[in-house]
């Protein structure tokens, strides 16, 4: 019985908690930068159309801004910027010593942004807790071992975040992390969980619109063509040979470190049954013309791609390299290293 009362009562304290504050359209700010930081702080909130200047008087302001939960608002005070979630309730912000903003609110058990700070500190405590450890690897095997369980942790953090805010930006950040650790239909599974505001925020609309060119173009199906200046990908994909297509930027490191594993294969493979093209994405034509004389990329290109290649096949990072079949079927995206030449040799045998 004593148990019993003492559930019923717990039950009733949070309910009674839970009606004492209640969230409102309107946020009401409270600043302290300290003496001499700077004569007004700029407050903008996309969402909202909000861009304001607010006036600060021996270091502190006040401030009332609409209440948005499906995107972070961003405050300045000169050059120091930082992050918060205008979530109706009240917020004191306070400049720390390091230079970084303190955002806490008056009532922290309502506050999606206390939950929005608690998201990021425990990320962040994630990293600071494998990285020693991963750094600290024996050998390469331990690493992996150390990275995998990472990300593992991570994407459940990530999943709970999403389950208990659909409503709000923390599962858009959340999502951020989970486009690079779930599959397509796993994605999006995720995605459809959402409530309809969420839904709208522009980084959901956005991976979704990737996860969509993704599912479109994963191994099995056909590739989708694009032209550029005239040229097109079916000028060289689909016309019997597999083709190994490096989709890269003259500015990227990454890019650069695949060319001797280019270069490789190229010589051990190259010729009637497999040929390379590279395609220059996000780039200037200038850059890449030189980057293709300096590097020795002496396989056909495609310059000045931009961003629409990317946009059909889902590339969010590069170097991103496709193996393509004789009739333009997808064979394995997403190649890197030593697995660029054991995918080619599965299906091409060295012609030197």
């Amino acid at each position: 019985m004593k148990t019993r009362s003492f559930i019923l009562a717990a039950v009733a304290a949070i309910a009674a908690v839970g009606c004492s504050h209640k969230v409102s359209e309107k946020t009401t700010i409270t600043g302290d930068l300290g003496v001499g930081v700077a004569k007004e702080v700029q407050i903008t909130i996309r969402e909202a159309r909000l861009d304001t200047i607010v006036p600060v008087s021996g270091g502190r302001f006040t401030a009332e801004i609409p209440a948005v939960l499906t995107g972070l608002a961003k405050i300045q005070a000169d050059n120091i910027i930082g992050n918060f979630i205008s979530d109706g309730t009240p917020l004191t912000i306070t400049l720390k010593d390091d230079k970084t903003f303190d955002v806490v609110s008056k009532y922290p058990e309502i506050s999606v942004n206390a939950k929005y700070t608690a998201f990021q500190d425990k990320m962040k405590e994630l990293q600071k807790t494998y990285q020693p450890k991963i750094e600290a690897a024996e050998n390469e095997e331990a690493e992996d071992k150390l990275y995998d369980a990472y990300q593992a942790d991570v994407k459940n953090l990530c999943l709970a975040a999403v389950a208990e805010n659909n409503d709000n930006v923390i599962a858009a950040s959340a999502i951020e992390n989970l486009q690079y650790l779930l599959n397509n239909n796993q994605l999006d599974s995720v995605v459809s969980t959402l409530g309809p505001a969420a839904s709208k925020i522009a980084t959901i609309q956005n991976i979704s619109s990737v996860v969509k060119s993704r599912k479109a173009t994963e191994e099995g199906q056909k590739f989708s063509d694009f032209e550029v200046g005239g040229v097109k990908l079916s000028d060289y994909v689909g016309k019997g040979k597999y083709i190994l297509v490096d989709f890269w930027a003259s500015w990227c490191g990454p890019c650069k470190a695949e060319v001797p594993n280019l270069k490789n294969v190229y010589q051990k493979y190259a010729g009637k049954d497999f040929d390379i093209l590279g395609v220059a994405v996000w780039d200037k034509p200038e850059a890449s013309q030189k980057a293709v004389k300096d590097l020795g990329m002496t396989w056909n290109q495609i310059l000045n791609a931009q961003s629409a290649p990317t946009d059909i096949y889902g590339i969010q990072g590069i170097p991103h390299i496709i193996l393509f079949g004789p009739d333009g079927t997808i064979v394995k995206r997403d190649l890197r290293g030593e697995d660029i030449e054991a995918e080619v040799a599965k299906v091409v045998k060295p012609v030197k």
